[in-house]
């Protein structure tokens, strides 16, 4: 076999060896890009469960606002029920005193939450421009590669078309060189000059 076409079948098979071997880098990208999005979805959920969380105080607080009106109207006499009445009234102001106070706790919480909720999102959907640039990118590099390897025959197609065109080249010569003996020994035994047949370069 040409040395050359065996350096090309080599270096072929070495290459697309390595790009096999070598982890598909938008696969990888989409990976990551899921992750960010992950991410961000649960960033999302998290700002809901405070919502969820901050609304349910909110009612809370405005059954016990009810509740201390009530209480407060049962108080406005005198007498025993009425102390009692009162009492109560300032028991509920105070379950909504330290409610409220968790419900502005909550809505600080939520606000930073919705921050960086939106800082994720906004970094996601960078992700995925970059992604889809990346990808298109990529694709197109690789089909540069490909298209060269070819041209330059060290792909795997081109090294078996070169070394198929060699074999035939080499059964070409095999043939020839059995045809010019047997010209030149029949030539001999008649008497006339050697016959010349040309081999194939």
């Amino acid at each position: 076999m040409n040395p050359l076409v065996r350096l090309v079948r080599y270096l072929g098979d070495r290459l697309n060896g390595e790009l096999d071997a070598r982890e598909d880098p938008m696969r990888a990208l989409e990976a990551a890009y899921a992750q960010e999005v992950a991410t961000s979805r649960e960033a999302q959920r998290g700002v809901a469960e405070v919502l969820t969380g901050q609304k349910r105080l909110e009612l809370e607080a405005e059954s016990l606002r009810l509740s201390g009106e009530r209480y407060a109207a049962a108080g406005a006499g005198d007498g025993p029920e009425a102390d009692l009445a009162r009492e109560r009234a300032a028991f509920v102001a105070l379950q909504r005193e330290r409610l409220h106070a968790a419900i502005e706790e909550l809505r600080a919480q939520r606000a930073m939450l919705e921050t960086t909720a939106e800082k994720i999102r906004q970094r996601a959907e960078l992700f995925r421009t970059e992604k889809l640039a990346l990808g298109a990118r990529y694709a197109a590099a690789k089909a540069s590669a490909r298209a060269g390897e070819h041209v330059t025959g060290l792909s795997k197609e081109a090294a078996a078309a070169a070394d198929a065109v060699e074999r035939a080249r080499d059964a070409a010569r095999d043939v020839l060189a059995r045809a010019a003996a047997l010209a030149e020994m029949s030539s001999r035994s008649d008497g006339s000059g050697p016959s010349t047949l040309r081999l194939p370069r």
